[in-house]
């Protein structure tokens, strides 16, 4: 025992170092992998936004301008693509279950499990956020027939505002939102909404009440969806706790649910349902386009939900909105090209403020990322010279 202790003693302070040193490198290596795997599903999310944002709005807008009335139908069917979902849970919940066998007699799991809130909590969220979701659907249902998609997309830049607003007001990490930079994008579209009011007729757009009510509603939804973007992060940091697939998942399912059963009430209580039949018979471009825009428009907008909910857990609200702006200075561009809607005068110079307001809200992120990283090289010195000494 004793020649084992001395060897033990005899083993030079340069190879413990060696050791130590080879330690921090290895996590170091598996940090920057885990980093740059973040990077690719932020890519990938950010890029099923865009298509979600961009395709939504645009076959909504054909929807209206070829013959499409109800606003009540085209609310709910960008709701109803949740059961596309369905196999996902099922996978997500077989490999749930798989990991909770293997962890079965671990402490963790069972304080985890001890943690979990009441399921009459679970229920009122998933309501609440449903209805909210129902809401931003009607909503930007009245904005898309009384406006030009390029009009419409740019009122959604004001999401970003309203996204600070909520966050800071539910403590979710508000303080450190407020910065010069963001401000400056608050500000720049905010005038470039009020620039929208005081010139909507130049371009064509139509004009009077309509203009103002399609104008107020895009608002409206803008402010509901961040308030729902908000109140998801709100209630898995304080109440659900969960950041796995399966709890975006059913997360994505439940709310869409709740707000595809509450836009359905509406659809029955206003007696719209009674004139779908005639108007796909109608429907400029026949029956076979009217059901095929009404399931992309299912598609698409579910992509986007489960796009924004998965940028929500893994990074925060105010990411996950300025995304969604990028989508919403994207899909004028596609107006012009497929549906014909002009550009000029004030508008581009609305647009130029939107996007500057977006390089201010991108900037931002990346000052966050490299003071991340400066935390991170300064504990890894620190830890190394605790090893040292």
């Amino acid at each position: 025992m004793e020649e084992a202790q001395q060897k033990l003693l005899d083993i030079p302070n340069e190879e413990i170092f060696e050791k130590e040193n080879h330690n921090i490198e290895s996590s170091g290596s598996t940090h920057c992998t885990t980093k740059h795997k973040w990077w690719y599903q932020v890519a990938i999310f950010t890029l099923l936004t865009l298509i979600g944002e961009v395709i939504t709005s645009l076959l909504v807008s054909i929807y209206f301008t070829k013959g499409g009335k109800s606003i009540w139908l085209i609310s709910f069917v960008q709701n109803l693509g949740f059961p596309t979902l369905l196999p996902f849970l099922f996978y997500a919940s077989l490999n749930n279950s798989n990991n909770n066998n293997n962890n079965s007699n671990s402490q963790i799991e069972v304080i985890k499990d001890n943690q979990e809130p009441h399921i009459c909590i679970i229920f009122l969220v998933y309501v609440v956020l449903g209805v909210l979701l129902g809401g931003v659907s009607v909503f930007d249902s009245i904005g898309l027939k009384y406006l030009q998609v390029s009009t419409y997309s740019l009122i959604n830049t004001s999401r970003l505002g309203f996204t600070v607003v909520f966050s800071f007001s539910f403590f979710l990490d508000g303080r450190k939102l407020i910065t010069p930079s963001i401000v400056n994008s608050v500000v720049l579209v905010t005038v470039a909404s009020v620039i929208l009011v005081l010139h909507n007729n130049e371009s064509g757009e139509k004009s009077g009440g309509k203009f103002l009510l399609g104008f107020f509603s895009a608002v409206g939804g803008s402010t509901t969806y961040s308030l729902v973007l908000s109140l998801t992060e709100f209630s898995y940091r304080k109440i659900l706790k969960g950041r796995k697939f399966i709890d975006i998942i059913e997360m994505s399912i439940y709310q869409t649910l709740v707000a595809s059963m509450v836009i359905l009430l509406g659809l029955f209580i206003s007696g719209d349902w009674k004139n779908l039949i005639m108007e796909m018979e109608k429907y400029q471009l026949g029956k076979v386009y009217y059901a095929v825009i009404l399931l992309f428009i299912a598609i698409s907008c579910q992509l986007n939900v489960v796009a924004s909910i998965w940028l929500v857990f893994k990074v925060n609200p105010l990411l996950s909105n300025v995304l969604n702006n990028l989508g919403a200075l994207i899909t004028p561009i596609f107006g012009v090209i497929f549906l014909n809607d002009k550009i000029k005068g004030l508008k581009l110079v609305v647009m130029f403020l939107a996007i500057w307001g977006f390089a201010s809200q991108i900037y931002q992120q990346y000052l966050n990322y490299m003071e991340e990283n400066e935390e991170i090289e300064q504990n890894s010195r620190d830890i190394c010279e605790v090893s040292h000494n």
